[in-house]
């Protein structure tokens, strides 16, 4: 897998050298490639679909219907983990699926293994229906390891009765979101929630802060985990534990954690869509209270948010990629198929990823879960999308840099170190691997 790794980095790197020099000098020097059909146009085949959840199976019976060459059968994975095992080892053993949803904090050491294919020939085509944010995020370069499938605009929702009761404003600012906790704190009540083993609200509000942990520069690759704007992200999250003022449940335990949201005990929480619909369902005299407002900002900088994009990805043991990409790119685009998967009932609430989303943003409203505050879905949502900050790359090496940052936010939740130890750590992790994988390092 290493010597994957390391021919996949090398060439990724090499190719957006190449185009970054050509886009400074315009379209003169670009590399042309010839335009693959819209269309598939092949013998009919048959291709498997690996979904992480059961809504997607929804997706396949659509297409189906419609007929035609290709037809997809489906298969149900248990959440991207499980999925992304499965692929491994079906992967190794020679097959798995022709399509597999998965997300760009994965695709690129997918890719780097061997295992998503570069799907760029047959979807230059389709560039304009996406948004610019996610039709970048699954790219290295010149690169594509996938199709967007959802995009993932981040927002807030605050328990309105408790916070009205407590006489506390929402706060819009890091800051205030700390000061804002501690009032709430004095009532019993904890304003987060932070889970163990989710590092992604450190990675998340690093991002948010400006911090850029993999970049591609050269032939190698930059890393600057250990910067200031991890620090900054750091100190808000260290500040929320040291004053405890968040609970720490588990996702593990997500009974008790929707239990504790439904009793009005954690009063706010950052998430996207998707998020909203198990909410939705598994709230009781909870729903109804919970108001959308802007994600929370760094004080002084413009509003902004960040996260991953799910995307649709091939395997390269697939034996006709061209049908995988028109059925991903059916599923992405296609009117029905993105209202499906939009719908916080039939579906998995997740937000498209289209060019236009907005005829489809009030189709993902949790109406139960907020109640008379839904006049407030369109717009939060809306700025939501427009506010999403897209310049963020996974290096090569990121999901096993994950795993180990999983451990360390894991002490640092439980107090065992703090914050600002994990940045000097994952830094020094991270360069390790990649020179030890023979991949470049840039200082």
């Amino acid at each position: 897998m290493r010597n994957a790794r390391t021919r996949w980095a090398t060439a990724v790197a090499g190719v957006l050298t190449l185009s970054l020099a050509a886009c400074g000098g315009g379209a003169t020097g670009e590399t042309e490639q010839a335009a693959a059909p819209s269309t598939y146009s092949g013998e009919p085949v048959t291709i498997e679909f690996w979904g992480s959840n059961q809504y997607l199976k929804g997706l396949a019976d659509e297409y189906n219907k419609r007929g035609g060459p290709i037809t997809v059968t489906f298969t149900q994975q248990q959440g991207n983990p499980d999925l992304h095992k499965a692929l491994r080892n079906a992967h190794a053993a020679g097959g798995g699926p022709c399509v597999f949803d998965t997300i760009t904090e994965t695709v690129n050491s997918l890719a780097s293994d061997g295992i998503v294919a570069d799907i760029s020939q047959y979807i230059e085509p389709y560039k304009a229906e996406y948004t610019p944010i996610a039709w970048e995020a699954a790219r290295a370069g010149d690169r594509a390891f996938g199709l967007p499938a959802a995009n993932i605009p981040n927002f807030m929702l605050y328990n309105a009765a408790v916070f009205q009761k407590a006489g506390v404003q929402y706060p819009t600012t890091w800051e205030e979101f700390i000061e804002a906790g501690k009032k709430l704190n004095a009532q019993g009540v904890k304003i987060f929630n932070l889970a163990g083993e989710d590092y992604t609200t450190y990675v998340y509000l690093a991002w948010q802060a400006g911090a850029r942990w993999w970049q591609l520069e050269g032939d190698g690759w930059k890393v600057d985990v250990d910067s200031a704007d991890t620090k900054q992200a750091a100190d808000v999250l260290q500040q929320l534990i040291d004053n405890d003022l968040v609970e720490k449940i588990s996702y593990a335990e997500f009974a008790a954690m929707m239990q504790q949201y439904n009793a009005g005990n954690i009063a706010a929480r950052q998430l996207s869509t998707w998020q909203t619909k198990s909410m939705q369902k598994n709230l009781t005299t909870g729903l109804g209270q919970w108001e959308p407002a802007p994600n929370v900002k760094f004080a002084g900088e413009e509003p902004a948010n960040v996260s991953f994009t799910r995307v649709y990805s091939v395997n390269t043991k697939c034996a006709n990629p061209a049908a995988a990409v028109e059925f991903a790119h059916w599923a992405s685009t296609d009117k029905t198929a993105i209202s499906l998967i939009a719908d916080p009932e039939k579906g998995s609430s997740w937000f498209p990823a289209v060019a236009d989303p907005a005829p489809y943003t009030d189709i993902s409203k949790p109406v139960q879960l907020i109640g008379a505050h839904a006049d407030k879905w369109q717009s939060v949502v809306t700025d939501a999308v427009k506010t999403q900050k897209g310049d963020w790359q996974y290096g090569p090496n990121s999901q096993p840099a994950f795993e180990h940052l999983a451990d360390l936010w894991g002490k640092a939740v439980d107090k065992q170190i703090k914050v600002a130890d994990i940045a000097p750590e994952m830094q020094k992790w991270i360069v390790d691997d990649l020179r030890q994988s023979g991949i470049t390092v840039v200082e």
